[in-house]
């Protein structure tokens, strides 16, 4: 499954977007959202698009993003795209404390324990996220990725490149 189980304690690291903020994932009290992406790998395209999705289901669930490739390449595809989320240059260092290997790697995390956890464009993983997300914001709950999309079920995970 290369992620960590639901009820693990996520590991104690700061992570430092580029906009200056810092995060503790596993002293950040409530919700939070992380995901390990690399920008030419497909499914990590489209789980950064859906979760682009969640302020609208969840305004006040924080959503990380976390880039295992190098920060040109990087910019290229999140300049613009992914200015209102925290952005994590240094991504593959997190997702090696994670135990990963593989992007994309989504997250929801609880409390300092992983609540949810996938890799991949998994639209049953994405939509109960959404769904959870919603719950956590006292909402009903509503799907990431819909009917309307014509989107496929799954697509896999590719090995990060990191080393």
């Amino acid at each position: 499954m290369d992620v960590l189980e639901k009820g693990t304690e996520v590991p104690s690291l700061e992570l430092k977007a580029k906009d200056g903020r810092t995060l503790n994932p596993a002293t950040t009290p409530g919700p939070l959202v992380l995901c390990f992406f690399h920008p030419v790998v497909l499914a990590s395209r489209h789980v950064v698009g859906y979760l682009r999705r969640l302020p609208g289901i969840a305004p006040d669930l924080p959503v990380w993003f976390l880039s295992t490739a190098r920060p040109e390449e990087t910019e290229v595809y999140a300049g613009g795209y992914l200015d209102d989320f925290p952005l994590v240059e240094a991504g593959c260092q997190a997702l090696g404390a994670f135990g990963g290997g593989f992007v994309p790697a989504t997250y929801l995390v609880v409390d300092g324990k992983v609540e949810i956890a996938f890799t991949g464009f998994h639209k049953l993983a994405l939509n109960r996220l959404g769904a959870r997300a919603a719950e956590l914001a006292g909402k009903k709950p509503k799907d990431l990725v819909t009917e309307m999309d014509n989107k496929g079920e799954y697509e896999l995970a590719e090995p990060a490149p990191c080393g």
